[in-house]
Parts: structure tokens; C-alpha cells; sequence
């Protein structure tokens, strides 16, 4: 029994030696405590991690916010208060529990914009172990930027830019404002090796690009153009006035010799030295002797149009001479015939009866080099010298329909290929100073297509209303105008804001509003594929070009059969309305179908077209026009807040320069 007994004992004592129960509680007694500040710490610092990079992505949206509000200008009050309302915005006080939450931003250099953000963060945890609180510290910074950005600004400056815009300020002064805005937000951008190009293509009824094309390729603009004219009807002259000039006479000849009078007459009491002596009295009358003859000695056309004829009226005149000779012891009177011619000068000026209203061929060719072209087809059918301001008619085209695809035949909607060898793929001049209507009015139909004939006493002015006047008369009612210059794309930096700014204040607002020709000649003039493809296709620096087309407009289409535009004179050529009955409603309906299609066509080349209505509500083809979230519009919010030209144009820079940032 004992030995069984210090068995069991040792058995109990070796087991209670192998027994780790009791051990494990004891180790976690004594490991509670860094176990609580390994956890806590983690807690801490993964808080103190979340809100330093809240602040750092606040902070960022900060600068953003304020470079982007800065725009063109300097960096004020106003951009500053933007910052802090976007910092705020993505951390609020009390955010994650910090405190003494502090934003400040301010420019860094000119384009850019740099901030610094500051909080304490409390501790939940590590605060027992006597570590109170984080300080948090980030910084930020905005800029532009532009890799390789090529703009064409499409403007409207038709007539109605003349009225006032968001505010009292004309539009066509608040689009100055905003043109510089958007270039001085551009420019301000850091390009590197990039490389910025802006163009500018002013537009009312037609665009003035004869100058680019013409550096570009003289063939594609062709030598000859016929326009709806006028000339003087040949051979039809009013009976006009005539005026008889001083008469001169030749001196007198004898044309019948001396004789006795007959009835004979002597006189007495005379020998033959005192019969010769005697007077014989005067002369007789001159009597007018045939007939009066005329003999034209000139005709020519004067500076006023008028015939002026001259002749040499001629009259003979006969008179008799007397004197006393003796003969056979007796003293006879006698007498002889003289004779002279009396010629008048005549003076016949007759004006011209009527014009003929037609269609006329000139030849252009010397306006391509800077001369000038004379055609008669000033008052009275005078001489008249003009050169050529730069506005073109289209090419080719073919009429359809408003809901129509336009037709390969409609060279007018092809916005890349170049002219080829005919006339009609070639561009023409157009010269409003020698173009006029077929109708008294430019805004009438005409009564016929053919030769209107127009005594000239009718052709004149009803009041300042022109008469049967050429389309340059008619500009300032808007009527065939020729706008400023086109500016095709230019490399430019801010050095060239004078330059910019020169060429913007040469803006003029007048004429017809026709969306189309600006927005074919935008994207002409721009297209990496067309007829300027060899300086739009690559930069040098062989990235990528962004490629914007900003198209501005104050109003919708207004299209008018008696209009003279890119499309000529439309009554007569009918290109887009392809009848003389079209109603303006109808054609102007034509031209939005085309204007579409043309947008579409830039598009599809990968330019972003921005669309901005100036005082107007946007409308379904100016929407249709824009890319995707593209179009915008000027308007006076709910606050009473507007929003300008200027904010758009500088908004549309900063999203074109690809503001980022730079820390």
C-alpha cells in the first residue's frame, strides 16, 4: 500500500510540473498593458492618417477652386474666398474631431496658386500614454497647363452685337472684354515644350479669309466672278440740255467783183481825182446766205456719265460793199459781194436713259496680287476702281432640303478637300461695291430674273433708304457686308497680347447672321486633315494636339432671300434655297440643317466645339452644334448674379489649358 501511495504522489507531482493552464493566465495578466498601447496606437495614428490626407485632398481643392476662379487675372479677394469655400467644404470644423482647422492660399508667381492647411487632431486612446494630439501640416499648389492646344474663336459680329449685353455694356464690347480674358488665361499657362495656336474667324453673311487663301494656294480662288450687276443701256441717251457757245466770224472774202449799180446811181459835179474820193457809203446788212450747217467735232462720255457732244455751227453771210469810180467822164457808184462764215460752238450733254440691271462677268485676276478692277458701273455707267476686302463666295453647291443629308455634290459642306482645276471647286471673290440687286429694295423680290431695266431718274435714295444701289451702300443696314479679316492659327504666348488685342479691337458689329459659313470656316481652317493640313496635322514635339473650336453668338439664324452672302445673291442663284418662291423662314431653316452637319463634321475630326449663346437662350441647334456638355449661355441667376461672357470664356480656358496640380 505505501508503495503505491509515493507512486501516486510522484505521478501527481510530475503532472502538476506538465500542467500550462495556470501560465496563460498569468502571461496575459502581465501583457495587457502594451497590448493596449499597440492597439491604441494603431487606432490613433490610422485617424491621424485618414484626416492629414482629408486635408491634403481639401487643400488641393482649394488651390484648384481659386486658380480656377483667378482666370486671366490677378489672384484677389475674390479667388480666395472661393479657395476657403472649397476647403471648407471638403473639411468642415470638427472634422474626424480636429480643431483649429486653418487654410490659407495665396499666387505663386504669376499662374499659379499655392496653399498651406493646418489641424490638431486629438488622441481617443494614446492620450493616456501621454500623447495628446496630432499636428497636422500639408501644402498644395495649382497651375495651368497646355501640352499642344490649337483654338479657333468663332465670332459673331453681326449687327445686333451693337446692342447691350448681361449689362449696359454693348456685346460687341463685352466679347472684346471676354476674347482677351480667354487669351490671357490661356497664355498664362505653363506650355513647356508645348505649343499654343489660336485663330479667330469673325463672321456675319460671309467670312473674309481671302488673304489666308491666297498665301495658301492663288489657284483656289478663281480669276473670274459673275455678280448680280448693272450697266448703262448702250445707245440711249435723254434729250439732255444744249448750250450754244460765243460765235466768231472769219474774216470777209469778195465773192462777186465790182460793178456799176444797178439801177444805175452817179453823182455829179465830179472829175477823176475826186470821184474815186468819194465816200460810198456803208455797208449793207449781212444777210444769212444757204443754209446753217452743223459739223460734230466731238463726242465722248464725261465724268458723270452723261454724252457730251460739240459741234461747229456754221452760217455764211453776205454783205455788199460800195464805192465811187469815174467812168467815161462819169462818177458811178459801185458795189461788190463779201462774204464770211459766223460759227457757234454747241454743247450737247445727255444723260443716259436707264441701267440695265444683270448679271456681269468680271475679271478678278489683279485683285490677287493688291490691284484694283474698273468697271462701269458707277452713276451714269462711270468708271469706278475698287479693290478686294477678302469676303468670298462658296464654291459649288447643290440646294436641299432642311431635313436633307447634304449631297457629295454640295462643295460648300466639304470642309476639307481642296479646289481642284475647274471654277466651280474654287472659291470667288466677292466685291459688294459692284453687286446690286434685280429690285429697287435689296430686301424685295425681284419681278423678274432676267434684265431689269431702270430709268435712271428712279435709282437714287427714298430718304437714307437706298434705290436700286449697290450692297455697299446697304451695309449699314446689314445688307452684303464684308466683316474683318480672319486670323488663321497662330503660335502665341503672352507677348502677343498687344498684337491679340489689336486684332480684336478691329472687330466691327454689322451684317446678317449666317451660323454656317462661320462654323465651315472654323473648322476649315483647323481641321488636321484639310486644306491646311500641312501646319495642323503634328506639332513638332510629335504629342498629340487638342483641337477647340469656341463658336460665340449673340442670335439664331436669320437667313434672307435678298441677302448677298457666301451663297450669293439668292433670289438669283438659289444654292440653298433652290427657288426664287422660298420663303426666309424656309431658307433660314435650310441654313440651320446645313450649320448642324457642319458642326458635325468638326466634330467627327475630333474637335471639341464649345457653343456660347450671348444674351439669348440657347436653342436646339446651337445645342445640337456643341459637344456633349459643351454649350453654355449667359444669364442672370436666381441671387440676381450674373453670369458674363467673360466667366464662360475664362471658365472655357481653364478646362482647355488643364488646370492640375503641381505638388
Amino acid at each position: 500500500m505505501r508503495g503505491t501511495s509515493i507512486r501516486d504522489i510522484w505521478r501527481a507531482i510530475r503532472s502538476f510540473a506538465r500542467d500550462q493552464r495556470g501560465n496563460a493566465m498569468m502571461l496575459t495578466a502581465a501583457a495587457i498593458v502594451p497590448i493596449v498601447g499597440i492597439v491604441g496606437s494603431g487606432i490613433d495614428i490610422g485617424r491621424g492618417y485618414m484626416a492629414e490626407l482629408r486635408l491634403q485632398q481639401a487643400c488641393d481643392a482649394g488651390v484648384l477652386a481659386g486658380r480656377r476662379y483667378m482666370g486671366a487675372s490677378s489672384y484677389g479677394d475674390q479667388a480666395e474666398a472661393e479657395a476657403d469655400k472649397m476647403f471648407a467644404f471638403n473639411f468642415p470644423d470638427g472634422m474626424y474631431g480636429s480643431s483649429d482647422v486653418e487654410f490659407q492660399s495665396a499666387p505663386q508667381g504669376v499662374s499659379d496658386v499655392a496653399g498651406t492647411a493646418t489641424a490638431t487632431l486629438p488622441t481617443t486612446i494614446m492620450h493616456v500614454f501621454g500623447f495628446d494630439e496630432f499636428n497636422l501640416s500639408v501644402s498644395c499648389a495649382a497651375k495651368l497647363e497646355i501640352s499642344n492646344v490649337d483654338v479657333m474663336l468663332v465670332l459673331d459680329v453681326t449687327g445686333s452685337m451693337k446692342d447691350p449685353g448681361t449689362g449696359t455694356q454693348a456685346r460687341i464690347d463685352e466679347l472684346k472684354e471676354a476674347s482677351m480674358t480667354f487669351f490671357k488665361t490661356l497664355t498664362s499657362a505653363e506650355k513647356g515644350d508645348g505649343r499654343l495656336r489660336i485663330g479667330v474667324v469673325p463672321y456675319s453673311s460671309t467670312v473674309n479669309v481671302g488673304a489666308i487663301l491666297l498665301a495658301e494656294n492663288p489657284d483656289w480662288i478663281a480669276n473670274t466672278v459673275i455678280m448680280p450687276s448693272r450697266q448703262i443701256e448702250p445707245n440711249n441717251w435723254q434729250t439732255g440740255t444744249t448750250v450754244n457757245g460765243t460765235a466768231s466770224d472769219n474774216t470777209a472774202t469778195m465773192v462777186i467783183d465790182w460793178a456799176n449799180m444797178n439801177p444805175v446811181q452817179t453823182v455829179s459835179n465830179k472829175n477823176s481825182t475826186t470821184c474815186p474820193q468819194t465816200a460810198g457809203g456803208a455797208n449793207s446788212a449781212a444777210t444769212a446766205y444757204q443754209s446753217q450747217t452743223t459739223t460734230q467735232t466731238s463726242q465722248t462720255v464725261n465724268s458723270n456719265g452723261e454724252r457730251v457732244t460739240t459741234n461747229d455751227l456754221k452760217q455764211k453771210y453776205r454783205y455788199l460793199e460800195y464805192r465811187y469810180r469815174w467812168s467815161s467822164n462819169t462818177c458811178y457808184r459801185q458795189s461788190r459781194t463779201m462774204e464770211y462764215t459766223r460759227t457757234t460752238p454747241q454743247t450737247i450733254t445727255q444723260p443716259p436713259t436707264r441701267y440695265n440691271y444683270l448679271n456681269r462677268t468680271f475679271n478678278v485676276s489683279a485683285l490677287k496680287t493688291g490691284g484694283t478692277i474698273t468697271t462701269s458701273t458707277g452713276v451714269n455707267g462711270t468708271n469706278e476702281t475698287n479693290s478686294w476686302g477678302g469676303c468670298i463666295f462658296e464654291r459649288k453647291t447643290t440646294a436641299f432640303a432642311a431635313d436633307a443629308t447634304a449631297p457629295s455634290t454640295a462643295l460648300d459642306m466639304d470642309i476639307d478637300s481642296a479646289p481642284g482645276t475647274s471654277d466651280d471647286s474654287r472659291w470667288k471673290m466677292m466685291i459688294p461695291e459692284i453687286a446690286y440687286a434685280r429690285a429697287q429694295q435689296v430686301s424685295s423680290k425681284p419681278s423678274t430674273t432676267g434684265t431689269l431695266n431702270v430709268n435712271v431718274g428712279n435709282v437714287g435714295y427714298s430718304g437714307s433708304t437706298p434705290l436700286y444701289q449697290n450692297y455697299k451702300l446697304n451695309w449699314p443696314s446689314g445688307w452684303g457686308v464684308c466683316p474683318a479679316a480672319a486670323m488663321k492659327l497662330t503660335e502665341m504666348d503672352a507677348d502677343d497680347e498687344s498684337s491679340f488685342q489689336t486684332y480684336i479691337n478691329s472687330l466691327q458689329p454689322v451684317g446678317g447672321t449666317y451660323h454656317d459659313v462661320g462654323m465651315a470656316w472654323g473648322a476649315r481652317l483647323l481641321s488636321p486633315t484639310g486644306i491646311l493640313s500641312d501646319e495642323n496635322a503634328t506639332a513638332t514635339n510629335g504629342r498629340p494636339i487638342d483641337r477647340h473650336i469656341v463658336f460665340m453668338t449673340d442670335g439664331a439664324m436669320s437667313a434672307n432671300m435678298g441677302n448677298l452672302t457666301f451663297q450669293g445673291y439668292e433670289y438669283l442663284n438659289q444654292n440653298v434655297s433652290g427657288s426664287i418662291d422660298t420663303s426666309d423662314t424656309n431658307l433660314t431653316a435650310r441654313h440651320n440643317n446645313r450649320f448642324v452637319q457642319l458642326c458635325n463634321a468638326a466634330r467627327d475630326r475630333n474637335i471639341t466645339v464649345w457653343v456660347v449663346a450671348l444674351s439669348v437662350n440657347l436653342n436646339t441647334n446651337l445645342t445640337n452644334c456643341a459637344t456633349p456638355g459643351k454649350a453654355y449661355q449667359t444669364l442672370t441667376k436666381p441671387d440676381g448674379t450674373k453670369v458674363t461672357l467673360k466667366d464662360i470664356f475664362s471658365s472655357i480656358a481653364g478646362q482647355i489649358s488643364r488646370l492640375r496640380l503641381s505638388q
